[in-house]
């Protein structure tokens, strides 16, 4: 029997979960963590941005667990779409050892609809923003620290909303952090709105690829291949998060069919790796890319040559396309932010995205 079953399969194509087989971001993860601990933090806000696809989500799981697991934080995850200074104090409210803190402390927030309404009460909260000051001044007392994380935030009058309450908790010291997920475009529209102060100041990372060495390791111990095997598998994911998992699950998958004896069929594999990528991210990453931005990309593979590098000279796209260079230079930088293609060597433009070439040559519009 196959040691290989697919119930088991230690990949996923899950959002928002945090696989049995993970690359992780250490480095990242380690600085977060350091600068939300340490006696005077650097920024209470970050956003961790990046492509879709990128490990936003898992990362952000991946931290939040981390604070879960000690006695001196709470972990609050709020939805984006909610009213979030309302969703923020009733999730306090519903935490047993919290809620006990709250009523030993005789708060009333039964004007809320949170709790029911105290005879003695010392303070009866009138709306969210306040309720949430008397919260944290309990938090506070009881040395109680609270990490609040947003998965995919974007621009909104609740956002702001919730931006200008966090600046008067900051300012009184409250131990409120927040940590958040969002594409690059979501959040430079958020700190174009200068007057959302905390937000405006809050830090950003982009996330950058998963290191090759570390993937063709893991594919190297899980699925007991030759180094060069798994050196293949991994250079074909790029480093894209979303490929890792996908490209594991779909070998997986092959292995458990696979009769004794006989080869993996790749070219299957990619297949199936190129239809989950494209049904995953690659078709919205697509849709929200303008005429021109895609007549560059469709153009692209044409201009690539191996004395390149596998990557495509700017001045043959242009002359494709006709292009003057302050023109192309404004689509270039588009393109570049967008997590797509890579610009870092001078004169070249190279896909960042894996199999995207394959993606463009079957892509409509």
């Amino acid at each position: 029997m196959s040691e290989y079953i697919e119930i088991d399969n230690p990949y996923t194509l899950q959002f928002s979960f945090v696989p049995p087989r993970l690359i992780a971001r250490n480095v990242i993860s380690s600085e977060i963590i350091s600068n939300y601990t340490r006696k005077v933090p650097t920024y209470r806000g970050l956003f961790i941005t990046g492509v879709r696809g990128s490990g936003k989500t898992v990362l952000l799981g991946d931290i939040r667990r981390k604070f879960e697991e000690s006695k001196d934080w709470i972990t609050i995850d709020l939805n984006p779409e909610n009213d979030l200074l309302n969703a923020l104090a009733r999730g306090l409210y519903l935490i047993p050892e919290i809620k006990a803190l709250f009523i030993k402390a005789k708060l009333d927030f039964s004007l809320l609809g949170i709790g029911v309404h105290l005879e003695n009460a010392e303070l009866i909260a009138s709306n969210e923003e306040d309720a949430l000051k008397l919260m944290l001044q309990v938090l506070k007392k009881s040395r109680k620290k609270l990490l609040v994380t947003i998965d995919e935030i974007t621009y909104s009058k609740d956002v702001a909303r919730f931006s200008h309450a966090l600046s008067s908790y900051s300012n009184a010291d409250y131990d409120i952090f927040v940590l958040m997920t969002g594409l690059r475009e979501n959040i430079k529209a958020i700190k174009n709105e200068k007057s959302l102060t905390f937000l405006y100041r809050a830090k950003t990372m982009e996330l950058d690829s998963l290191n090759i060495t570390a993937i063709r390791s893991d594919y190297q111990e899980t699925f007991k291949l030759k180094n060069e095997e798994a050196d293949e598998l991994a250079r074909a994911t790029r480093g894209y998060s979303l490929a890792f998992q996908a490209l594991g699950y779909h070998y997986w998958n092959a292995l458990c069919s696979c009769k004794p004896g006989k080869k993996i069929d790749l070219s299957r594999v990619y297949a199936e790796l190129d239809a989950t990528l494209a049904e995953l991210a690659y078709d919205k990453i697509w849709d929200e890319l303008s005429a021109t931005d895609r007549k560059i990309l469709r153009v692209m593979p044409s201009c690539i040559t191996k004395e390149a590098g596998e990557s495509a000279k700017v001045e043959s796209i242009r002359k494709t396309l006709k292009m003057s260079s302050d023109s192309f230079t404004k689509y270039r930088s588009r393109l570049i932010d967008s997590g797509i293609i890579d610009g870092s060597q001078y004169g070249h433009l190279r896909f960042k995205l894996p199999r995207f070439e394959q993606y463009i040559a079957n892509a409509e519009g």
